[in-house]
């Protein structure tokens, strides 16, 4: 039989007691399992007093004992992950050094996973038959941390940071990247987690002695812990806030699109939709497929501006990946995304949000004047109906609105944009922004004309385009689902039937999200992250 049971002893700076719990904790396996069926491992984390020393020489006395050293120092939470990583057990126990928790309740902790069918399990020192022996500062000020934990995070169990724990390693390995805390809000985080994906967890009494030892700084530590919880805390509410808008959005977006189709004629968008030219729909496709690539290219650029340099075939599936994340949520969080990728590459995130700032600039100028210019060329009719007009108006305003806060952005919290602000690099970038959104025209331009000849109305789709990119700024629907139809819609009926003004919006739109998705989801598995990492 092979391993079934990995003990790690984490240590950092344990030269006076890691022989003694080496010894000790081997000693206890060997009363109730085999040889061969344990290991213990010695997660040794950038010692400088000579613990490293100590547990290679142990690594050497005994075949089950591996010395596992970091020459920095990880923190308790990445030195547990690591050799949990490492570790051949299906069954992973952790025991602080100093073996504060007497060892006599080891067989139960490991016997909580291997025959009562936990997935974790925890000693506890503050349980009603616990026995402890601590200054009462700290263990008020432990009893005050864990009735914190229970009552922001919403746990079950009494005592989170007792140094004695037992996991599944399917179960833990379900979750672990999840845990964002190194040190030691990592037990916590851990726990919380595993109650909240519904894993059975034991927690049962143990006779506890606080080491003279310890390595917990009253002061420092305290406030470290606290200020852990209002941080998980706050990412747990954002995520059932994010959950809660995101559906609210995506009804909005049924909504209206259901709207608009009994407006134009259910039947008749129907039969319009069924008599698309599949080929100038196929061109149209690759045209917008093809734009990804400038739009990669235009990134590249903006970052080399500010001294780091990338290929164009990263930065392109780091802004479909950013896309991506744009079509399926109201708001920008691809932003995020892209600067999660770039800084896979070493690129400050700071970096990364001063060219996604200067991007925006560019985009909102680049519609701006597109629109204007086409309208100006055209005197069209859209802009004389009073309620296209005010439409327009308001749009324009947001636009200007959005532009100031980007430029704000730029001022106050990326100050290096400003360089690629200056006159050699802003004319590239402008025309860069303009051919991409000629890209956007034109694909919807030959939507179009799938359904028929319309070369006249190519300066409509233009400020058709402009204006439902513009209405994009305001974060109501996913990836502007439904707004952007409607704009579009109500712009091209001015000149077209509702019908086809509604068919040619929904394909249009349909065509450039599908795509994003598609290179997004390729781009996710070339790079190997998962979506869950950035959203």
């Amino acid at each position: 039989m092979g391993v079934i049971v990995s003990v790690v002893l984490p240590a950092y700076n344990e030269a006076k007691s890691i022989e003694r719990a080496v010894e000790e904790v081997r000693k206890e396996l060997l009363s109730y399992l085999d040889e061969g069926e344990f290991e213990i491992i010695i997660a040794e984390d950038g010692s400088t007093d000579g613990t490293d020393m100590l547990a290679r020489r142990l690594s050497e006395r005994y075949p089950e004992v591996h010395h596992l050293h970091s020459d920095e120092r990880l923190g308790r939470g990445r030195a547990l992950k690591n050799a949990f990583s490492l570790a051949r057990g299906d069954i992973l126990v952790y025991l602080d050094v100093d073996l504060s928790t007497d060892l006599k309740h080891l067989k139960e902790l490991i016997s909580s996973i291997k025959e009562e069918g936990y997935d974790f399990a925890t000693g506890s020192r503050l349980m009603q038959e616990s026995k402890r022996e601590r200054p009462f500062k700290r263990d008020f000020a432990s009893k005050g941390y864990n009735f914190l934990v229970r009552l922001f995070l919403g746990s079950k169990l009494k005592d989170h940071q007792c140094g004695f724990k037992a996991f599944r390693k399917s179960a833990l390995f379900s979750f672990i990247d999840e845990v964002k805390d190194n040190h030691w809000f990592w037990d916590t985080e851990v726990m919380v987690l595993a109650q909240k994906k519904g894993y059975k967890v034991k927690e049962f009494p143990v006779k506890w002695k606080q080491s003279r030892e310890t390595k917990v700084r009253f002061g420092k530590d305290v406030v470290y812990m606290f200020s852990q919880i209002l941080r998980m805390w706050s990412r747990e509410s954002k995520k059932k806030r994010s959950r809660k808008y995101l559906v609210t959005s995506a009804l909005i977006s049924v909504v209206i699109l259901i709207a608009l189709t009994f407006y134009a004629g259910f039947a008749s968008v129907i039969n319009t939709i069924l008599s698309a030219n599949p080929m100038i729909i196929g061109l149209a496709s690759v045209i917008y497929a093809s734009s990804f690539l400038l739009r990669g290219w235009r990134y590249k650029y903006i970052v080399k501006q500010l001294n780091y340099d990338v290929s164009t075939v990263f930065s392109t599936e780091s802004v479909a990946i950013s896309q991506t994340l744009n079509v399926i949520t109201p708001v920008r969080i691809g932003d995020l995304g892209r600067a999660y990728v770039f800084n896979k590459k070493d690129v400050p995130y700071s970096t990364s949000f001063s060219g996604l700032a200067v991007e925006r600039i560019f985009d909102l100028i680049s519609v701006l004047v597109l629109a204007i210019l086409a309208i100006a060329i055209t005197g069209s009719s859209f802009i004389r109906t009073p309620i296209y007009a005010l439409i327009f108006l308001t749009l324009i305003i947001i636009a200007l609105i959005a532009l100031s806060r980007m430029q704000n952005i730029v001022g106050k919290i990326v100050r290096d944009a400003n360089r690629i602000l200056r006159a050699k690099s802003s004319p590239v970038i402008f025309l860069s922004s303009i051919l991409l959104w000629m890209f956007d025209i034109v694909v919807c331009f030959l939507v179009l004309n799938s359904f028929g000849s319309y070369p006249d109305l190519f300066l409509l789709t233009v400020i058709a385009v402009s204006v439902g990119n513009i209405t994009k700024v305001l974060p109501i629907t996913p990836g502007g689902i439904g707004t952007y139809e409607a704009v579009l819609t109500g712009v091209f009926s001015t000149a077209i039937s509702p019908s086809l003004a509604f068919s040619v919006a929904f394909i249009d739109h349909a065509i450039k999200n599908l795509i994003t998705l598609v290179l997004g989801i390729i781009s996710l598995a070339e790079l190997k992250i998962k979506l869950k990492e950035i959203s």
